[in-house]
């Protein structure tokens, strides 16, 4: 697993320089910066759903141990077959829009850089 983070780090890196030779700089950071608030609009809400399902959850069952919000994902074993389909969803969903996130914050570099090579 390891290598395919590497390859996807170095793919990522060519279609940067790719992007900062070929359109405005300007124009770059406007696409990550969409990126980045399109993910961020869809994530928060996914987040507080995830969160409030998982407090449900585990005070239903007795299993809620104190604060718990801090680190949820540590507590997911102790959710059964159902709750997991329930409840589980919504992590997923939030982490992958964490990371659209993260790629518009890394596009928005890219214009940065952009800009400076073409002053």
């Amino acid at each position: 697993m390891n290598e395919l983070g590497w390859v996807v780090v170095f793919v990522l890196l060519l279609l940067a320089i790719g992007a900062s030779q070929v359109y405005p700089a300007t124009e770059v950071m406007a696409i990550g910066n969409a990126v980045m608030l399109r993910c961020a609009a869809a994530g928060l809400p996914l987040e507080a759903a995830y969160y409030l399902l998982l407090g449900v959850t585990l005070t239903a069952s007795g299993l809620r141990p104190a604060g718990w919000y801090w680190r949820p994902f540590q507590h997911h074993h102790l959710l059964g077959r159902r709750e997991k389909i329930l409840v589980l969803p919504f992590f997923y969903a939030g982490a992958l829009a964490f990371l659209g996130i993260v790629l518009g914050i890394f596009i928005v570099v890219v214009g940065m850089v952009g800009a400076v090579r073409q002053w």
